[in-house]
């Protein structure tokens, strides 16, 4: 039931209702109306709204300010770090610079849709639409959970299409990744970067199993048996912090595969040579924890400096300077090539389903294409 007051030369009501999720009696003014009508007219419309929806909306709250508390409560304690501080840091950058200064009621769905359409034009359309999903499951928290407004004006947005430019996968030919591998091989003078013999074992790897980089510098000694390779974990090298291990990407990614001739010889030579380096070097220590891959004082390899030493390589020996995700990245494309079941391509890559695996690589290579065409010739 609403009642009415004149405050000076305006009017005020003020509505005093029971929170259908709490119990307890809450009230909800609003002043400045001209007249006694008008506040009646808002008064009845508000009342409705309460009715309909179990509480009154308090939507005043700063974006900026709701968005700290929405971290802290719903994220941080409910998600891994890693997906926390991609989380965190896209509201820092992306949203709060935009909206930080908004009231939660003041966001409009035109508005939205036009920053929306802005964004798309310097970040990729998946980029857009994490940035989107992050804020839009920051609203509906709004609505549902901390009942501070009563719709999603963001809701079913539209993110504009990449229709005019492929995607495209950036990875190495064999002949090139043979370059790049072989001047692995030889000693550098003045090498910036020290023991590449262990560089050589970690790219042969990753290239030769498709691995992530987080996943291949988690790996222990323990993880390989015979000529199989357990990936059961992921390194995470976060911005400004310490790393840790943390559970694969998804529930596909956890997964053993086979080894080739080749790669288990190398993993062999790689682990005699990481004992005679720790036996030879007094400032080169084992790792504590059994690490395949480390640095001298036996922590793990930083992301970082991997990154670096395999650019510096790329430019040595004139190859196109990618990062050493396109090692992944050519893996799939190699088999894929050399007529490898799509299926087996995405269980090795630890795909979450095959759509993945045809989406990401089918339109890369000309020669797959070929391939089928001259097979169905055959068979015609």
């Amino acid at each position: 039931m609403a009642s009415f007051r004149k405050r000076g030369d305006t009017w005020e009501y003020r509505i005093r209702y029971t929170d259908r999720q709490t119990g307890k009696f809450k009230e909800k003014s609003k002043g400045g109306f001209r007249t006694k009508k008008e506040a009646q007219l808002a008064a009845n419309e508000e009342e409705s709204k309460i009715n309909q929806y179990g509480f009154a909306e308090n939507g005043d709250e700063i974006v900026s300010r709701y968005f700290d508390d929405w971290l802290e409560v719903y994220k941080k304690p409910n998600v891994k770090p890693i997906t926390y501080s991609v989380q965190e840091r896209n509201v820092r950058l992306n949203i709060l610079p935009r909206w930080g200064k908004y009231r939660l009621k003041d966001i409009t769905r035109t508005e939205y849709q036009k920053w929306i359409n802005k964004l798309r034009e310097h970040y990729s359309e998946g980029t857009v639409r994490r940035i989107h999903s992050i804020f839009s499951n920051a609203i509906n928290d709004a609505v549902h959970e901390f009942r501070i407004i009563r719709e999603n004006p963001i809701q079913r947005i539209k993110i504009p299409k990449e229709v005019s430019k492929e995607h495209q996968v950036s990875h190495f030919t064999k002949e090139q990744l043979n370059l790049f591998l072989e001047s692995l091989q030889t000693p550098q003078k003045k090498a910036k970067y020290k023991h590449s013999q262990q560089y050589y074992a970690l790219f042969t790897l990753i290239a030769r199993t498709g691995l992530r980089i987080g996943e291949a510098l988690a790996l222990t000694w323990d993880d390989i048996e015979s000529d199989r390779l357990r990936i059961n974990k992921t390194l995470v090298y976060p911005l400004n912090s310490e790393p840790y291990i943390s559970t694969p990407k998804s529930k596909a990614s956890g997964r053993t595969i086979k080894l080739d001739v080749h790669t288990i010889k190398v993993m062999r030579r790689h682990k005699i040579n990481q004992n005679e380096v720790i036996l030879r070097y007094e400032n080169y220590l084992a790792s504590d924890r059994n690490l395949m891959f480390h640095q001298h004082d036996g922590r793990w390899l930083r992301t970082n400096v991997v990154r670096d030493y395999f650019k510096e390589v790329c430019k040595r020996v004139g190859i196109p300077v990618l990062s050493p995700h396109a090692l992944r990245h050519s893996h799939a494309v190699h088999l894929l090539e050399a007529g490898a079941n799509i299926k087996y391509v995405s269980e090795r890559l630890g795909h979450a389903s095959v759509k993945v695996t045809a989406d990401t690589y089918l339109h890369v290579t000309k020669k797959i294409e070929d391939d089928a065409l001259a097979l169905y010739s055959k068979y015609i």
